[in-house]
């Protein structure tokens, strides 16, 4: 997250919808942020890779060379910017978020369409810089407030998200509280169930092992942290809309 606030100097709100697709994309002179109304998206550049699914935020600033596959149908709303190269940008890098007020975000992007359609370009603008004021805040709220022991917890599952022997009501011990305010707090600071998080991670690591081409879907199940092929099958499909086996062919 950059400290100095960039200057914006033009800016485009637009909606579009998208199909099925694996794609390349050459760095471009602008910057985006995307809300994700539908569907789900791999985004893989140098610095990472992610899934943006339904009511999450996608930054991929200019300049930033990546690949994408787009594993199911949706809809997204989409602003590029481009600033005056001197302030820097809001992020370095391209970056997935899960806001805590998704109607909120979606509210502001929905306005931004109306005020892009009748040419307020002032009003396009203040759209823009409202949309990352509402990430910074967020942002701020996640970062300050999270007990050091909520945090522990949240370190001790990225160490351990792929031992399938991880509960959540272990979790909330290791909190030392009841499960279902360990699941409140958890949302609240990190913007998802701490079982979404564990799934979606456990999801993106089988998708990595599934690209590599080099485990069978048995050991790609084992080795992201189902201790059920069967139910890994189901929960994959469900997340990225195909069976392991077509999305290892893709």
């Amino acid at each position: 997250m950059n400290q100095q606030i960039p200057i914006i100097t033009k800016v485009e709100f637009f909606d579009t919808s998208y199909k099925p697709i694996k794609a390349s994309v050459s760095a471009r002179n602008f910057s985006s942020l995307t809300y994700r109304k539908s569907g789900r998206v791999l985004i893989a550049s140098g610095r990472g890779e992610f899934v943006s699914e339904a009511d999450t935020l996608t930054f991929v600033p200019a300049g930033c060379d990546y690949a994408t596959e787009i594993f199911e149908s949706g809809e997204m709303i989409i602003l590029h910017y481009q600033t005056d190269g001197k302030s820097g940008d809001f992020f370095d890098v391209p970056t997935l978020i899960h806001p805590i007020g998704k109607e909120r975000f979606l509210d502001i992007f929905t306005r931004a369409l109306s005020h892009s359609v009748v040419g307020n370009e002032c009003a396009c603008m203040s759209d823009a810089y409202r949309l990352f004021s509402e990430i910074f805040h967020e942002a701020g709220m996640r970062e300050l407030r999270p007990s050091p022991e909520l945090a522990s917890v949240k370190r001790y599952m990225d160490e351990n998200f792929t031992s399938p022997e991880l509960r959540v009501s272990d979790l909330a011990g290791l909190y030392h509280t009841s499960e279902a305010y360990f699941r409140r707090e958890f949302k609240k600071y990190y913007g998802e169930s701490p079982l979404e998080y564990i799934k979606r991670r456990r999801i993106e690591t089988a998708c990595h092992l599934l690209c590599t081409k080099l485990y069978s879907i048995t050991d790609v199940a084992s080795r992201s942290g189902f201790d059920s092929v069967s139910y890994f099958s189901l929960e994959f499909k469900r997340y990225m809309g195909c069976s392991p086996g077509k999305y290892r062919n893709m």
